[in-house]
């Protein structure tokens, strides 16, 4: 009787909840261009202290604030750590947005808003629950700690110092890292990990100026060198060429593959959503799920070279460079891919492209589906949802798990979360639904009876 009483209580709730994600979402906390960081760190701080935490902010040299707050009700019962982020990407191109990124609204069953799923709608999600507890019962019935950190979104440059500095506090017996999806039909998404993100830029010159493009017959173009190395790393199907690159990737398992054969995703749902013709992996969405999960990737990014203003310009480029990002599933490690990469541009003879390995990266990571975290998530799925979860072995996005599962030791997964396969993180009108942020409010509020 309980659970329901406080889940009745976060339904309760929404409503001024979303009033305080507006406040949360106005605030212009873009980590790439240092905006806002400071004053979104008290915000956060206060957030925390309102709900009976005790909480302060942590300076980090050179970066923002990381806001870490707790409620130890008994050091015998568990400890179940949140981890969020409250920078946001820029919103460029800001002439897609339906309405200005930091003027939050309500829209039908859509709240829109830079940040709202990612993430800063699931801390009030699970500020939301943790208040449910204590209406009904007077306080959560395990113990609570919350890491909420300014830089995710730049690669966590300074998180591993700050871990490292302050291992006891953020003891734990399970952790929660920023928040899973919904698929179109509300089944919650939770994801046992992450892959990494290896970022690089490419950088290719073949002269010291520009020349008149009449010049382009007998002199080199950096464009199309840089092309002809691309093409070298990446095959038209998406497997990427650079030798040995697999070969400590993590196979599926068949307990891993069991759930995802028991995908709810439709390929159709995602072609609509993104304005897509077709997905790598076909029109069947269990190939579709196992392709984005299990696939490492090599992506650009970006790539700029000459002129790229109005009218024309008749030149032949000296300088190209290019922006990648290189997924890893885990069992790679960084440091490795990026020998590898450094290894097959030189033997492949393009000793005149650079490599400039940009320090914002975040290793690839996965737990178990036997942890007591993932039990008691699964299980708390079906409490406030009423039906089971969606269950990936791990995220195609990059997070902080490794910081959890291998420096802290803490076994960590993605949700419950309040976003969906269209949220547009990342992009121009980022968005969650209401139905969605309640149900990943009860998810989280179940789950912290659960755990």
């Amino acid at each position: 009787m309980t659970l329901s009483e406080v889940l009745d209580r976060v339904d309760a709730g929404v409503a001024p909840s979303l009033e305080l994600l507006k406040a949360y979402c106005r605030l212009p906390s873009i980590s790439a261009e240092r905006r806002a960081q400071s004053e979104t760190a008290a915000f956060v701080r206060r957030l925390l202290t309102e709900e009976g935490f005790e909480a302060r902010e942590y300076s980090t040299e050179g970066g923002p604030p990381v806001v870490f707050g707790q409620q130890i009700v008994d050091e015998k019962l568990p400890t179940l750590l949140m981890y969020e982020h409250y920078d946001v990407q820029p919103v460029d191109p800001i002439d897609e947005w339906r309405r200005d990124p930091f003027d939050p609204i309500i829209d039908g069953d859509r709240f829109l808003a830079r940040g709202c799923g990612d993430t800063k709608g699931n801390l009030i999600a699970q500020l939301l629950a943790v208040r449910a507890w204590r209406q009904t019962v007077g306080q959560p019935p395990i113990n609570l700690k919350f890491l909420v950190e300014g830089e995710e979104e730049v690669g966590s440059p300074h998180l591993p110092a700050f871990v490292d500095r302050h291992r006891e506090i953020l003891k734990a017996d399970g952790a929660t890292i920023e928040g899973g999806d919904h698929l179109a039909d509300g089944r919650p998404r939770l994801e046992l990990g992450c892959k990494g993100i290896l970022y690089v830029d490419l950088v290719c010159r073949t002269a010291k100026v520009d020349q008149h493009s009449s010049y382009a017959a007998i002199s080199p173009n950096a464009a199309w060198r840089l092309i002809e190395c691309l093409e070298r790393l990446r095959a038209p199907n998406g497997r990427i060429r650079i030798p040995r690159w697999y070969e400590n990737a993590r196979p599926p398992t068949a307990a891993e593959l069991r759930y995802l054969r028991k995908t709810s995703l439709r390929v159709e749902d995602l072609k609509e959503y993104w304005g897509v013709r077709n997905l790598r992996g076909g029109s069947d969405s269990y190939r579709v799920v196992r392709t984005l999960v299990y696939s490492p990737t090599c992506t650009i990014c970006g790539f700029v070279s000459g002129y790229t203003g109005e009218g024309t310009k008749t030149v032949n480029p000296a300088v190209a460079r290019v922006k990648l990002d290189f997924r890893l599933v885990p069992g790679m490690r960084i440091e490795a891919q990026l020998e590898k990469l450094r290894d097959h541009l030189r033997v492949e003879g393009f000793d005149d492209v650079e490599i400039i390995a940009h320090e914002e990266r975040l290793q690839p990571s996965a737990i178990s589906l036997k942890e007591r975290v993932v039990r008691a998530a699964i299980e708390s799925a079906r409490d406030a949802c009423g039906r089971d979860p969606e269950v990936w072995p791990w995220s195609p996005g990059a997070s902080a798990n490794g910081f959890f599962n291998e420096v802290l030791g803490v076994p960590s997964l993605l949700g419950p979360g309040v976003s969906y396969d269209g949220s547009n993180y990342h992009a121009p009108n980022e968005n969650i639904r209401l139905t969605d942020f309640r149900l990943g409010a009860r998810h989280s509020a179940a789950m912290i009876g659960r755990f």
